[in-house]
């Protein structure tokens, strides 16, 4: 049942509107004298709106408004004052104290009846708001918690060290990346899906059930990239619901030197080496906008102290607070052949934090692996 406290020094007002209170509505009313009594009172019934006169013996209207507003869970209690006053000076000191609306005595009982009906709805809303909220943020950070799970575990492949980081805008993200060893050859794959959220995280999960299947068939890095662009094109129905999937799949011989990349629409991936930086460019579309496309391989040397590193976009893409991108020439600067993984992963988000100041643009994602 709705509970209202009605506080006034006047019993006989008191009486009356309490009595006008039951007859608008089906509620309980409780009674104060003055201010402290409203507080002391409010902070126990908990009540679903406040009635209170501004002139009270001892604590004012006013004062008692500003406690009451202190109280944990009563931020957003509807409290109506009702005053014979006509400084409206002091109307707006009641309302900036947290007051939500006033009617001057006396008052009109339809006037009443209507202003208190509106506020008793708006307080409905609220809390019904406020639930949705609530189970809002938890399903979304369940969905958090499920898509980390997602994610390898670690990258512990025999005859490699690594290292790899993923940052979420949100709760929950469209960048991904996934890592195997088949006995012939280690995989590393970074993927981001456009846009961040829930479509991008469902998406990201539907990608990787897909590699999931694929790489127990121990295809080639340039089929297994085409069938799922094949996937894709159909799922987002030839780009109509505006979204893709950029990709690039590395695949490290273990028998042979050497480094297989297929990237699809993705920024560039790096091979660190005695000899310098090798920048491998994607040469072919984004993942779900061409059916039927035809990915090549790209092939590049890759022996003991090399040093694979892959990103997303969210990475180069950072902004200063003066809308600045962090851009690849930073990122190129931070990048050295002689680094271990987790050192140089540690380095560039060290570089990054201050640069943008903590605040994400997009979701991020990036790995390193170096073969011994």
């Amino acid at each position: 049942m709705t509970r209202v406290l009605i506080a006034d020094d006047n019993p006989i007002f008191r009486e009356v509107l309490k009595r006008h209170v039951t007859g608008l509505f089906d509620c309980d009313v409780v009674e104060a004298r003055d201010g402290a009594e409203a507080v002391a009172l409010a902070g126990r019934a908990r009540p679903d709106m406040i009635l209170l006169d501004l002139v009270m013996p001892g604590m004012d209207g006013i004062e008692a408004i500003r406690r009451i507003r202190a109280l944990p869970g009563l931020a957003e209690v509807p409290i109506v004052f009702l005053s014979a006053e006509t400084d409206r000076r002091i109307w707006a000191e009641a309302l900036s104290a947290g007051a939500n609306d006033f009617i001057s005595k006396p008052y009109h009982r339809q006037e009443l009846a209507a202003r208190l009906s509106l506020h008793l709805k708006l307080a409905r809303l609220g809390r019904e708001l406020r639930a949705q909220n609530a189970l809002f943020s938890r399903e979304r950070y369940l969905a958090g918690c499920v898509q980390r799970q997602l994610l390898p575990k670690d990258l512990d492949f025999p005859g490699f060290d690594s290292a790899a980081v993923y940052q979420a805008q949100e709760q929950v993200g469209g960048d991904f990346y996934e890592a195997w060893d088949d006995g012939h050859g280690v995989y590393l794959l970074m993927a981001d899906i456009s846009g961040h959220g829930a479509s991008a995280a469902m998406l990201m999960a539907v990608c990787k059930g897909l590699l999931v299947s694929l790489r127990a068939e121990r295809l080639a890095p340039a089929v297994i990239v085409g069938r799922c662009n094949k996937l894709l094109c159909d799922l987002l129905d030839g780009g109509d619901l505006d979204m893709f999937v950029t990709m690039v799949l590395c695949r490290i011989d273990r028998a042979t030197p050497v480094l297989t990349v297929v990237s699809a629409g993705h920024v560039p991936t790096f091979v660190l080496s005695s000899q310098g930086i090798l920048q491998i460019d994607s040469h072919g579309p984004a993942l779900g906008v061409i059916a039927g496309h035809a990915f090549a391989e790209q092939a590049a040397p890759f022996g003991p102290g090399d040093t694979l590193f892959c990103y997303t976009d969210g990475l180069t893409e950072l902004r200063s607070p003066t809308r600045e991108f962090f851009g690849e020439e930073r990122l190129r600067e931070l990048l050295g052949p002689d680094i271990a993984p987790k050192d140089l992963i540690g380095e560039i988000i060290e570089a990054v934090l201050p640069f943008c100041k903590g605040v994400l643009q997009d979701d991020l994602a990036m790995a390193a692996l170096r073969r011994l």
